[in-house]
């Protein structure tokens, strides 16, 4: 366990942000001053109410909880404007506080046209122009990850995939799925449909990270969770966005391993979504995977609102002994070398 004091790293060593997204990277302050600036009405009263309802430190009601908040926090950034400022505040301000030199900003830009008002291109191409600003004024690497979302129809996923493409050459280094899911959180998602999209991403050299396995691990029957991991590893995908359920399953254990597929962490994330229990069964769930060779990196999910930073997100598995100091530096060194944008 971590010594009393004794800090994981160094304070100029640098760290590495792999899964992390845009509605939940973006002080409190860049964001009001967006709303503001935009002529956006806000149900909040003044700014501390505001900073506090777009933080979720003392928890949510689950996912459903969190993917509310992050609607409003897309609104605002629903302009090119507003991606430009968001996204380059993001890649700045992790540098800044907690000197992460390798960062990946995932976001989903047909969450932020305005339900077509606002033309996607126009939307990646601002997402672009921040990232490049922000590697202007500060030593960094960076890349984004364009999300699809599952209640998209195909034809709208598509349509990300293709701006993915588009934009490949430019800063977009792989795609995503995630969001709320149709017809409630207890309905499964048919992730094999998506396999046509992830052919067509990787013909033009785009990486791949799906969010599964975030949920069911207290589930009463958690055999639809784990059958929707398998799916995606049938996908070949690179990494997976969270994928704790691994850890109550030998076989996608060993899939992960023989397929070199890495797990993206984010353990504060998932005690704010009551994803699990406690810090316990979080220290648990990452001792197995970590003792069982899993390849895993750890990450925030966007500290703004979720309340961390991924310093503390290193110090406290150390703390609760589910990776040891060498672990969580391996993890983050493993951070650095499996990230999309290492060839940029």
């Amino acid at each position: 366990m971590l010594a009393s004091g004794e800090p994981v790293f160094a304070p100029d060593e640098p760290l590495a942000e792999l899964h992390a997204h845009l509605g939940g990277g973006v002080d409190p302050a860049t964001m009001w001053e967006l709303a503001r600036e935009q002529g956006i009405r806000m149900p909040y009263e003044d700014y501390w109410s505001f900073a506090a309802a777009t933080n979720i430190g003392s928890g949510t009601q689950g996912l459903d909880g969190l993917n509310h908040v992050y609607e409003f926090t897309e609104l605002i950034q629903s302009s090119p404007e507003g991606v430009f400022r968001a996204v380059y505040a993001m890649v700045g301000g992790a540098y800044r506080s907690q000197r992460i030199t390798t960062h990946e900003v995932r976001f989903n830009p047909a969450k932020r046209n305005r339900g077509g008002e606002r033309d996607l291109d126009a939307i990646v191409m601002a997402a672009v122009h921040g990232l490049d600003r922000a590697m202007l004024d500060y030593p960094v690497r960076a890349g984004l990850t364009l999300m699809m979302d599952r209640a998209f129809t195909p034809k709208l996923n598509a349509a990300v995939v293709e701006r993915a493409i588009r934009f490949s050459n430019r800063g977009v280094v792989a795609i995503d799925i995630g969001g709320p899911r149709p017809g409630g959180p207890e309905a499964r998602y048919d992730y094999s449909a998506l396999r046509p999209l992830v052919e067509r991403a990787r013909e033009h050299g785009l990486r791949v990270t799906f969010h599964v396995g975030e949920e069911g691990v207290n589930a009463a029957d958690p055999r639809p969770h784990i059958a929707e991991m398998h799916q995606v590893l049938d996908l070949e995908v690179d990494r997976i966005g969270h994928g704790i359920m691994a850890a109550y399953d030998d076989e996608l254990r060993a899939r992960l391993r023989e397929q070199d597929v890495v797990l993206e962490l984010c353990p504060t994330s998932n005690l704010r979504t009551a994803a699990v229990r406690d810090e316990e069964q979080m220290a648990e769930i990452v001792y197995e995977l970590a003792s069982d060779g899993v390849p895993l990196v750890v990450a925030t999910d966007g500290p703004e609102m979720i309340g961390t930073r991924l310093r503390a997100e290193h110090a406290m598995l150390v703390r609760l002994g589910a990776l040891t100091r060498e672990q969580a530096r391996d993890a983050n060194r493993r951070a650095h070398e499996r990230s999309f944008v290492r060839d940029r």
